[in-house]
């Protein structure tokens, strides 16, 4: 008798911690903390498309609002976000445009030659092989963008789908 009702005690624990949550309004998405590492420019290193020269934040222009984003060659959003980036690129011609990934220096050379992203002067596509972007930024999605006043100060970041109006509208 003891063992059944012990057995009886074990099932009712095992099934009550599967128990789910009520249905009904999800609640609204916290927004991004700005933790002090990302409230200000960061120092990094990353090796250009295509020749692997080395760009710091010491090639930065200083009178320009700048965004940040990484991505992923592989990713489907990525290759749509591409796609809208280029087709309104003359849009960001007062921004530069860092875009960087940690993936293989291949694949993020033939993403930069599938979107033709050599057209544009203010854009600078980068390697980031010690990962120093996904843990400033503590990356979970792809793209991911961050946008910095032309005062190095930062503005806004967006993850995963990011709206082309709002980056550009970014303050």
């Amino acid at each position: 008798m003891k063992s059944i009702f012990s057995m009886m005690v074990c099932l009712f624990l095992a099934f009550s911690s599967f128990a789910q949550k009520k249905k009904g309004k999800k609640p609204a998405p916290k927004p991004p903390v700005v933790e002090s590492k990302t409230a200000i420019l960061p120092k990094f290193t990353l090796y250009s498309i295509p020749d692997s020269t080395v760009f710091t934040e010491k090639d930065l222009k200083n009178d320009m609002k700048t965004i940040f984003i990484y991505y992923g060659p592989d990713c489907g959003h990525c290759m749509v976000f591409a796609k809208k980036l280029m087709d309104s690129i003359s849009l960001f011609e007062n921004t530069q445009i860092v875009m960087m990934s940690s993936f293989e220096f291949s694949k993020i050379k033939r993403f930069y030659d599938d979107y033709k992203m050599s057209q544009c002067s203010f854009l600078t596509m980068g390697y980031d092989p010690k990962y120093f972007f996904v843990s400033h930024f503590d990356i979970r999605m792809f793209p991911s963008a961050y946008v910095y006043s032309s005062k190095g100060k930062f503005l806004k970041s967006f993850s995963s789908e990011i709206p082309i109006k709002e980056l550009i509208d970014a303050k």
